[in-house]
C-alpha cells in the first residue's frame, strides 16, 4: 500500500518517479535549491542604499575641497545667475505683509468683491509706493548727500576746519594758560589734511572705474527689473506655491511631522518678517525724525547725517553709536557748540526710539534677551561683517526657537516639568 502500482511509473516523469522512490533524497535536493535562490530583504537593501549614498556624498565633498578654486568659480557663477531670483525672493517677502494689509482693507472697507481686481490694486499700490520712495532718494537725497561729501574734502572745508580748529585751542589757552597743549595741536592740523587728502585721492580714484560702472548700472537696471516683475509673480502665486510646497512635504513626511514642520516653518518667517520689515519701518522713521530735528535747529550736513543714522539705526543696540560716531567728528571741527547739540539730539532720539517707538513697532519680535542679542550682534560683525551684525538678531532668534522646541519637545517625552523661580 506504501508503493505506486508499476503501471503508473510510466506515466510519471523521471524526476517524479525519483521523488517516489527516493522521498529522502528528494527532501534534501529542494532544500539546497532553496538556500541557493536569492531571497530580497528590504532592510538590506535599505541599508545598502544608505551605505551608496553616504559614499557618493562623501567622494563629492572631497572633490570640493580638492578642486576649491573651481568650486568657488561654480558657486559664485551660479549664484550671479540666480542673482534676480533672490531678490525677486527677498522683495516678496518684504512686500508681502503689505500686500496683505492692503487686501484686507480692500475687501472688508472698501467691499470690493473681485479677489483678482483686490489682488492685483494691492499689488500695483505696494510697488507703486516702494518705488515712489525709490525715485525721491534718487532725485532728492542722493544729489546733496554727493553736495555734503564734495563739501566736506574740499579746500574750502580743510581750511575752515583748520580756523575751526585754531579758534578752539585758542579759546582754550585763554581760558587755560598753563596748559602746554602745543604736540596736541600739532597733531591735530596735520590729522586734518591728511584726512581730507585720504577722501580726495578715494574720490579720484573712483574716476577711472566710472565707466565700467555705467556699463555694469546697465546690467543691475535689467535684474532689477527682472526681480521686480518675478517677485509680483510670487506673490500672484504664493498660494499655489504654498500647496505645492505642501504636497511635497505631506508625501515624504508622516502626517504628524509634517504638520509640525509647516507650523515651524510658518514661525520662523514670521520671526524674519517681523524682525526685518519692523526694523526697516522703524529706522525709516528715525532718519526722517532726525532730518526733521537737524532742519529745525539748523545743523549742516542734516541730509548726510540723517541718513547715516538711519541705516545704521538697523543694527540694535550699537547702531545709535556707530550712526552719532560721523557727527560728532565732523561738527567737533566745525563747532563743538553743535557737536554738543547734535550729541544731545541723538541721545533724546535714541531714548525715544528704544523706549517707545522700538517696542511699538517690533514689540517681542526676536523673543531675545539683550545679552544674546549682543552676543548675536558681536558675533555677525566678526564674521560678516555690517550685514551679518543686522541679519545675526533674526537667525539667532530661529535658532533659538528651534532649540526651544527641541528641548520642549524631549522633556516632555521624559515628563519632566520644570517651573522658572520668579526674580
Amino acid at each position: 500500500m506504501g508503493t505506486v502500482p508499476e503501471r503508473k511509473l510510466h506515466d510519471l516523469s523521471e524526476k517524479e518517479q525519483n521523488k517516489c522512490e527516493n522521498p529522502v533524497n528528494e527532501t534534501v535536493e529542494e532544500a539546497k535549491d532553496q538556500r541557493m535562490q536569492f531571497v530580497t530583504n528590504k532592510n538590506y537593501l535599505t541599508i545598502s542604499i544608505y551605505a551608496l549614498f553616504v559614499i557618493v556624498t562623501g567622494a563629492f565633498i572631497i572633490y570640493l575641497f580638492v578642486n576649491m578654486q573651481q568650486t568657488k568659480t561654480v558657486i559664485s557663477n551660479f549664484l550671479k545667475t540666480i542673482s534676480p531670483f533672490l531678490a525677486a525672493l527677498f522683495i516678496a517677502f518684504l512686500l508681502n505683509p503689505m500686500v496683505k494689509k492692503l487686501h484686507n482693507f480692500l475687501l472688508n472697507v472698501v467691499k470690493i468683491k473681485s479677489r483678482a481686481l483686490r489682488v492685483f490694486i494691492s499689488i500695483f499700490i505696494s510697488y507703486l509706493l516702494v518705488v515712489g520712495v525709490l525715485i525721491v532718494t534718487i532725485l532728492y537725497v542722493t544729489p546733496q548727500l554727493i553736495q555734503s561729501i564734495s563739501d566736506l574734502v574740499s579746500k574750502q572745508s580743510e581750511t575752515l576746519m583748520n580756523v575751526k580748529v585754531e579758534n578752539f585751542f585758542s579759546g582754550i589757552y585763554e581760558k587755560y594758560p598753563d596748559l602746554n597743549l602745543d604736540a596736541v595741536v600739532q597733531y591735530v592740523e596735520n590729522m586734518i589734511p591728511n584726512f581730507l587728502v585720504q577722501g580726495t585721492q578715494l574720490l579720484s580714484s573712483m574716476i577711472p572705474k566710472l565707466y565700467s560702472f555705467s556699463v555694469s548700472i546697465i546690467k543691475a537696471f535689467v535684474n532689477i527689473l527682472l526681480s521686480i516683475v518675478i517677485s509680483c509673480y510670487l506673490i500672484l502665486d504664493k498660494k499655489s506655491l504654498k500647496f505645492n510646497a505642501k504636497r511635497l512635504i505631506y508625501s515624504i513626511m508622516s502626517i504628524e511631522k509634517a504638520k509640525s514642520f509647516i507650523e515651524t516653518g510658518k514661525e520662523c518667517a514670521n520671526i524674519f518678517n517681523k524682525f526685518i520689515v519692523g526694523k526697516f519701518i522703524d529706522s525709516l522713521i528715525i532718519g526722517i525724525l532726525c532730518f526733521i530735528v537737524m532742519s529745525i535747529l539748523r545743523l549742516p550736513y542734516s541730509v548726510l547725517i540723517s541718513v547715516i543714522v538711519g541705516i545704521t539705526n538697523m543694527i540694535p543696540y550699537f547702531g545709535p553709536f556707530i550712526g552719532a560716531i560721523p557727527g560728532i567728528i565732523i561738527y567737533l571741527f566745525i563747532n563743538p557748540i553743535q557737536c554738543l547739540i547734535f550729541a544731545v539730539m541723538i541721545f533724546l532720539l535714541q531714548q525715544f526710539d528704544g523706549l517707545y517707538l522700538g517696542p511699538k513697532i517690533l514689540g517681542e519680535s526676536t523673543g531675545l534677551k539683550p545679552l544674546w542679542i549682543i552676543l548675536a550682534i558681536t558675533l555677525g560683525g566678526a564674521y560678516a561683517g555690517v550685514l551679518g551684525m543686522f541679519l545675526a538678531v533674526p537667525v539667532v532668534a530661529v535658532i533659538t526657537y528651534l532649540l526651544d522646541k527641541v528641548i520642549k519637545r524631549r522633556l516632555d517625552r521624559k515628563n519632566i516639568v520644570l517651573e522658572k523661580k520668579p526674580d
